[in-house]
């Protein structure tokens, strides 16, 4: 038998998925995590509650989903100056991007939310870990190629350098949530000074 549901239709149940997870976003910065139901949600989104258990099964689950939305938006920006150009180029771009990031957004305070719900929920706490270890991979893949071509030490570790960016850029935008006026800048100047080979140019040596 043909699927007669109205978000069969292609496009629609993708926007309908989307229109629920910012909705539980918006409310776990409004009310707080274990405030948010069921019934609240499907008032935000404008849908049937009957929708949400479709779509996600559980609120669980679609408040794992609503976190996962959250942090690949926000790693996103991050992640992109990585894919080309050169590692100080990269972790410039990465900076500027959490700079870029509203500290006072639904998503900013979801993050946050679900960084202490992880401590307590191992379905949030391997959602997170699934998104830093992408980061932590690509940065790693980087510093790889950064390494290979002499702007960074030869005996650089990719691994570990990857999770210091990423702890970096994590504690910036958690530091930026709680006080927007950190000076990303400065930031990333002091850690390009720390991490780029003193002969390259990002480090202000000789060029």
């Amino acid at each position: 038998m043909p699927n007669t549901h109205s978000d069969a239709i292609p496009g629609r149940g993708q926007a309908t998925r989307l229109r629920i997870a910012t909705a539980a976003a918006e409310l776990v910065a409004e009310l707080g995590w274990d405030a948010v139901t069921t019934r609240a949600v499907a008032a935000r989104a404008g849908v049937n509650q009957g929708l949400i258990h479709y779509h996600f099964g559980s609120m669980q689950a679609l408040l794992q989903a609503a976190v996962v939305a959250a942090l690949e938006a926000e790693a996103s920006g991050a992640a992109q100056p990585f894919t080309e150009g050169s590692f100080g180029a990269g972790l410039t771009g990465a900076f500027d991007a959490v700079d870029r990031f509203d500290p006072r957004s639904p998503s900013a305070i979801l993050l946050v939310e679900a960084m202490v719900r992880a401590m307590r929920d191992p379905h949030i706490a391997e959602a997170i870990v699934g998104s830093l270890q992408a980061f932590r991979d690509l940065v790693a893949t980087r510093v790889r190629l950064a390494a290979a071509t002499g702007e960074l030490p030869a005996d650089v570790s990719p691994t570990a350098a990857g999770t210091l960016v990423a702890a970096t850029l994590d504690g910036i935008l958690l530091h930026r949530i709680i006080d927007p006026s950190t000076d990303v800048a400065g930031v990333r100047e002091m850690l390009l000074r720390l991490a780029v080979d003193p002969a390259h140019p990002a480090r202000g040596g000789p060029s």
